[in-house]
């Protein structure tokens, strides 16, 4: 039997919460989901992590939630990765950075995956390399697990693409996030490698990037500071699905998901 993994783009505060419980026990049942593996960097009002609203997304069905440039941006969180092996970081962050950069966590079924974080380098900061640091990942990671899982959270298009070649025959899935705009072009490259450059995000469409309009354009067009405030109502839920060979770690299959808020 194959395992069904479901990736669930950026989790975009509360709205992107509401979205998740709406309509993940529903796909987990429909698509006898094996996993599910979310990015939640602005799970909490747009900006962050926070324990409270870890617990929404975990209790209706998230296993492993994977992070990004905002992953301290909630103090509390600072604490909360080094107590629970559900969340990762970016394993390219400071070696002084708590937590880890990936984990294994293990299905029903008994089957281990292997969740990896990674952040990129163009226009994102200046991290350490994520393709040397998928390269310890993978050294480190135990022979036993039946499949890998990598999110990497990049803005360059062409830095996650040249990942999920890098990673082709060696990862089964990977991933982009950070962007919040999903893209067409999930596939599965030669080797077996599930690929989709970026999941998009599940938050309110009506918006720039989950966020308030008139907020966004104060900073784009004034040139002023203006706090993001993240949309509450209306998200779209975006994932991706791929079933993996739990023999091989290779992909078998690739759908995107895209459920719009109700009345659209």
């Amino acid at each position: 039997m194959p395992l069904r993994v479901l990736a669930i783009g950026d989790i975009i505060g509360r709205a992107g919460r509401r979205a998740v419980r709406e309509h993940l026990p529903r796909l987990i049942d429909a698509h006898r989901i094996d996993f599910v593996v979310a990015n939640g960097e602005n799970l909490a009002g747009g900006f962050g992590t926070t324990a409270k609203a870890a617990r929404e997304v975990f209790d209706a069905g998230v296993h492993v939630l994977t992070n990004g440039n905002h992953c301290w941006d909630q103090r509390e969180f600072l604490e909360l990765i080094d107590k629970d092996p559900r969340f990762v970081r970016p394993y390219n962050f400071s070696p002084y950075a708590p937590g880890r950069g990936w984990t294994v966590q293990q299905t029903a079924a008994g089957h281990k995956i292997a969740v990896i974080n990674l952040i990129g380098q163009t226009f994102m900061g200046n991290w350490d390399c994520p393709f040397a640091a998928a390269e310890r990942a993978l050294s480190e990671i135990p022979d036993d697990v039946a499949a890998i899982l990598v999110d990497f959270h990049a803005e360059a298009t062409s830095e996650k693409m040249g990942m999920g070649w890098w990673l082709d025959g060696r990862a089964s899935f990977v991933w982009g996030t950070h962007t919040h705009v999903p893209t067409a072009d999930e596939r599965i490259l030669p080797k077996g490698c599930a690929y989709q450059t970026d999941l998009g995000m599940t938050g309110n469409y009506d918006s720039v990037i989950g966020m308030k309009v008139e907020g966004a354009l104060v900073r784009m067009v004034q040139r002023l500071p203006k706090r993001f405030e993240p949309i509450e109502r209306g998200a779209t839920f975006c994932a991706t699905l791929v079933e993996i060979d739990p023999a091989t770690r290779k992909a078998l299959s690739i759908q995107r998901i895209m459920i719009p808020p109700r009345g659209k």
